[in-house]
Protein backbone atom coordinates (compact mmCIF):
# COMPACT_ATOMS: atom_id res chain seq x y z
CA UNK A 1 0.00 0.00 0.00
CA UNK A 2 1.31 3.45 -0.90
CA UNK A 3 0.32 7.00 -0.16
CA UNK A 4 0.77 9.12 -3.29
CA UNK A 5 0.26 12.85 -3.66
CA UNK A 6 0.84 15.01 -6.77
CA UNK A 7 2.74 18.27 -6.23
CA UNK A 8 3.90 21.04 -8.55
CA UNK A 9 7.60 21.29 -9.51
CA UNK A 10 10.06 22.60 -6.90
CA UNK A 11 7.79 21.73 -4.00
CA UNK A 12 10.08 19.06 -2.61
CA UNK A 13 13.66 19.02 -1.43
CA UNK A 14 15.26 15.61 -1.58
CA UNK A 15 18.48 13.85 -0.63
CA UNK A 16 18.69 10.91 -3.03
CA UNK A 17 20.92 7.89 -3.33
CA UNK A 18 20.97 4.41 -4.78
CA UNK A 19 23.70 1.86 -5.40
CA UNK A 20 24.00 3.04 -9.01
CA UNK A 21 22.72 6.62 -8.91
CA UNK A 22 23.65 9.19 -6.28
CA UNK A 23 21.91 12.53 -6.44
CA UNK A 24 22.02 15.37 -3.93
CA UNK A 25 18.83 17.14 -4.91
CA UNK A 26 15.79 16.27 -7.02
CA UNK A 27 12.71 18.18 -8.06
CA UNK A 28 9.80 15.77 -7.96
CA UNK A 29 6.39 15.97 -9.58
CA UNK A 30 4.87 13.09 -7.62
CA UNK A 31 5.66 11.63 -4.22
CA UNK A 32 4.91 8.00 -3.45
CA UNK A 33 5.80 6.64 -0.02
CA UNK A 34 5.01 3.43 1.80
CA UNK A 35 2.27 3.87 4.36
CA UNK A 36 3.80 4.29 7.80
CA UNK A 37 2.97 1.61 10.33
CA UNK A 38 4.07 3.27 13.53
CA UNK A 39 4.66 1.71 16.89
CA UNK A 40 6.07 4.87 18.45
CA UNK A 41 5.12 8.48 17.95
CA UNK A 42 4.62 11.85 19.54
CA UNK A 43 6.39 15.08 20.44
CA UNK A 44 10.12 14.81 21.15
CA UNK A 45 11.37 15.94 24.54
CA UNK A 46 14.42 17.50 22.88
CA UNK A 47 12.60 19.71 20.37
CA UNK A 48 9.18 20.76 18.99
CA UNK A 49 9.32 17.89 16.52
CA UNK A 50 6.74 15.12 16.17
CA UNK A 51 8.32 11.79 15.24
CA UNK A 52 6.55 8.69 13.99
CA UNK A 53 8.65 5.53 13.76
CA UNK A 54 8.26 1.77 13.91
CA UNK A 55 10.14 1.46 17.20
CA UNK A 56 11.05 3.49 20.24
CA UNK A 57 14.75 3.21 19.30
CA UNK A 58 14.15 4.72 15.85
CA UNK A 59 12.08 7.45 17.42
CA UNK A 60 14.81 8.21 19.96
CA UNK A 61 17.45 8.48 17.21
CA UNK A 62 15.24 10.79 15.15
CA UNK A 63 14.42 13.01 18.11
CA UNK A 64 18.07 13.27 19.11
CA UNK A 65 19.21 14.08 15.58
CA UNK A 66 16.44 16.65 15.16
CA UNK A 67 17.60 18.27 18.38
CA UNK A 68 21.13 18.43 16.98
CA UNK A 69 19.87 20.13 13.82
CA UNK A 70 17.92 22.72 15.80
CA UNK A 71 20.94 23.39 18.03
CA UNK A 72 23.21 23.96 15.01
CA UNK A 73 20.71 26.33 13.42
CA UNK A 74 20.03 27.99 16.77
CA UNK A 75 23.65 29.15 16.90
CA UNK A 76 22.77 31.23 13.84
CA UNK A 77 19.54 32.55 15.35
CA UNK A 78 17.36 30.33 13.13
CA UNK A 79 14.62 28.30 14.80
CA UNK A 80 11.40 26.47 14.07
CA UNK A 81 8.33 28.67 13.71
CA UNK A 82 5.95 25.71 13.83
CA UNK A 83 6.33 22.11 14.99
CA UNK A 84 7.90 19.84 12.39
CA UNK A 85 6.87 16.26 11.62
CA UNK A 86 9.39 13.47 10.98
CA UNK A 87 8.33 10.04 9.72
CA UNK A 88 10.66 7.05 9.58
CA UNK A 89 9.32 4.78 6.82
CA UNK A 90 10.34 1.45 5.36
CA UNK A 91 11.37 2.94 2.02
CA UNK A 92 11.35 6.28 0.26
CA UNK A 93 11.33 5.97 -3.52
CA UNK A 94 12.08 8.47 -6.22
CA UNK A 95 8.84 8.51 -8.24
CA UNK A 96 10.60 9.11 -11.56
CA UNK A 97 13.60 6.75 -11.45
CA UNK A 98 11.92 4.43 -8.93
CA UNK A 99 15.27 4.19 -7.11
CA UNK A 100 15.28 4.00 -3.34
CA UNK A 101 16.43 7.23 -1.71
CA UNK A 102 17.61 8.34 1.72
CA UNK A 103 14.78 10.72 2.43
CA UNK A 104 13.13 14.00 1.60
CA UNK A 105 11.45 17.07 3.01
CA UNK A 106 7.92 17.68 1.78
CA UNK A 107 7.33 21.44 1.89
CA UNK A 108 3.58 21.15 1.48
CA UNK A 109 3.08 18.82 4.43
CA UNK A 110 6.07 20.24 6.34
CA UNK A 111 7.10 16.66 6.93
CA UNK A 112 10.47 14.95 6.77
CA UNK A 113 10.40 11.39 5.43
CA UNK A 114 13.45 9.24 6.20
CA UNK A 115 14.14 5.65 5.17
CA UNK A 116 14.55 3.27 8.10
CA UNK A 117 18.11 2.74 9.31
CA UNK A 118 18.20 -0.91 8.21
CA UNK A 119 17.89 0.18 4.56
CA UNK A 120 20.85 2.58 4.61
CA UNK A 121 23.82 0.18 4.11
CA UNK A 122 22.50 -0.86 0.69
CA UNK A 123 22.02 2.79 -0.30
CA UNK A 124 25.52 3.93 0.64
CA UNK A 125 27.36 0.95 -0.89
CA UNK A 126 30.16 2.15 -3.15
CA UNK A 127 30.01 5.74 -1.90
CA UNK A 128 32.23 7.65 0.57
CA UNK A 129 29.43 7.32 3.12
CA UNK A 130 29.92 3.56 3.28
CA UNK A 131 33.11 3.98 5.31
CA UNK A 132 31.37 5.97 8.04
CA UNK A 133 29.83 4.40 11.17
CA UNK A 134 26.25 3.61 10.25
CA UNK A 135 24.51 5.26 13.19
CA UNK A 136 26.58 8.45 12.91
CA UNK A 137 25.78 8.78 9.22
CA UNK A 138 22.11 8.02 9.79
CA UNK A 139 21.81 10.76 12.40
CA UNK A 140 23.49 13.20 10.01
CA UNK A 141 20.99 12.25 7.33
CA UNK A 142 18.13 13.23 9.63
CA UNK A 143 19.95 16.48 10.46
CA UNK A 144 20.16 17.22 6.73
CA UNK A 145 16.42 16.93 6.17
CA UNK A 146 15.43 18.73 9.38
CA UNK A 147 17.65 21.64 8.32
CA UNK A 148 15.63 21.79 5.10
CA UNK A 149 12.45 21.93 7.18
CA UNK A 150 13.62 24.72 9.46
CA UNK A 151 15.07 26.80 6.63
CA UNK A 152 11.81 26.43 4.72
CA UNK A 153 9.83 27.83 7.64
CA UNK A 154 12.11 30.87 7.78
CA UNK A 155 12.72 31.59 4.11
CA UNK A 156 11.70 35.04 2.87
CA UNK A 157 12.49 34.52 -0.79
CA UNK A 158 13.06 31.01 -2.16
CA UNK A 159 16.52 30.41 -3.65
CA UNK A 160 16.70 30.07 -7.41
CA UNK A 161 18.95 27.00 -7.52
CA UNK A 162 19.11 23.55 -5.95
CA UNK A 163 22.64 24.33 -4.79
CA UNK A 164 21.29 27.18 -2.67
CA UNK A 165 18.77 24.82 -1.06
CA UNK A 166 21.35 22.13 -0.40
CA UNK A 167 24.28 24.25 0.86
CA UNK A 168 22.93 24.70 4.43
CA UNK A 169 21.67 21.13 4.69
CA UNK A 170 24.99 19.62 3.64
CA UNK A 171 27.12 22.05 5.63
CA UNK A 172 25.27 21.29 8.85
CA UNK A 173 24.96 17.58 8.08
CA UNK A 174 28.74 17.27 7.96
CA UNK A 175 29.11 19.59 10.97
CA UNK A 176 26.85 17.26 12.97
CA UNK A 177 29.17 14.28 12.53
CA UNK A 178 31.53 13.43 15.42
CA UNK A 179 34.91 15.05 14.82
CA UNK A 180 36.77 11.83 13.98
CA UNK A 181 34.01 10.68 11.62
CA UNK A 182 33.87 14.07 9.93
CA UNK A 183 37.64 14.00 9.41
CA UNK A 184 37.39 10.52 7.87
CA UNK A 185 34.74 11.72 5.44
CA UNK A 186 36.62 14.89 4.48
CA UNK A 187 39.85 12.96 3.91
CA UNK A 188 38.01 10.68 1.48
CA UNK A 189 37.09 13.62 -0.77
CA UNK A 190 39.96 14.87 -2.99
CA UNK A 191 40.43 18.65 -3.20
CA UNK A 192 37.56 19.32 -0.81
CA UNK A 193 39.29 22.46 0.48
CA UNK A 194 39.64 23.95 -3.01
CA UNK A 195 38.76 27.63 -2.84
CA UNK A 196 38.11 27.96 -6.57
CA UNK A 197 35.08 29.84 -7.78
CA UNK A 198 32.05 28.12 -9.17
CA UNK A 199 32.07 25.12 -6.84
CA UNK A 200 28.58 25.71 -5.50
CA UNK A 201 26.35 25.19 -8.47
CA UNK A 202 23.75 22.70 -9.63
CA UNK A 203 26.12 20.89 -11.99
CA UNK A 204 28.61 20.04 -9.24
CA UNK A 205 25.75 19.12 -6.93
CA UNK A 206 24.39 16.65 -9.48
CA UNK A 207 27.71 15.18 -10.62
CA UNK A 208 29.50 14.92 -7.26
CA UNK A 209 27.28 15.55 -4.23
CA UNK A 210 30.00 14.23 -1.90
CA UNK A 211 32.43 16.91 -3.06
CA UNK A 212 29.63 19.47 -2.77
CA UNK A 213 28.94 18.35 0.80
CA UNK A 214 32.59 18.50 1.84
CA UNK A 215 33.07 21.92 0.25
CA UNK A 216 29.87 23.27 1.82
CA UNK A 217 31.15 22.30 5.27
CA UNK A 218 34.64 23.71 4.61
CA UNK A 219 33.24 26.98 3.27
CA UNK A 220 30.71 27.33 6.08
CA UNK A 221 33.33 26.63 8.76
CA UNK A 222 36.08 28.80 7.31
CA UNK A 223 33.95 31.92 7.05
CA UNK A 224 30.97 33.53 8.72
CA UNK A 225 28.66 30.61 8.06
CA UNK A 226 25.73 32.15 9.90
CA UNK A 227 25.76 35.18 7.63
CA UNK A 228 25.60 32.83 4.64
CA UNK A 229 22.51 31.13 6.07
CA UNK A 230 20.89 34.49 6.76
CA UNK A 231 21.59 35.57 3.18
CA UNK A 232 20.19 32.31 1.82
CA UNK A 233 16.94 32.96 3.68
CA UNK A 234 16.73 36.19 1.68
CA UNK A 235 17.21 34.19 -1.52
CA UNK A 236 20.70 35.09 -2.69
CA UNK A 237 24.38 34.62 -1.88
CA UNK A 238 27.27 35.76 -4.03
CA UNK A 239 29.03 32.37 -4.02
CA UNK A 240 26.09 30.44 -5.53
CA UNK A 241 25.06 31.54 -9.03
CA UNK A 242 21.34 31.98 -9.57
CA UNK A 243 19.58 29.97 -12.24
CA UNK A 244 18.40 32.00 -15.25
CA UNK A 245 14.66 32.85 -15.14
Amino acid sequence: MHTCSPYPPSVLSVACASARITQAACVLLTLCLPATQSAAGGRCEEAPVDVIAASSDERHVACSAAGDALALLGRCGISLRRPLRVEIVRQVRHPLSKSTIFGLFDTRLETVFIAEEASIPALVAGTPYSDLPGRDFYRSLIVHEVVHGVMHQNVRRPPTSHAAYEYPAYALQIASLPSSVRTRFLQSIPNNADQGAGVFNDIILLIDPFFFAARAYAHFSASDGCSHLAALLQGEVAFIPALPP
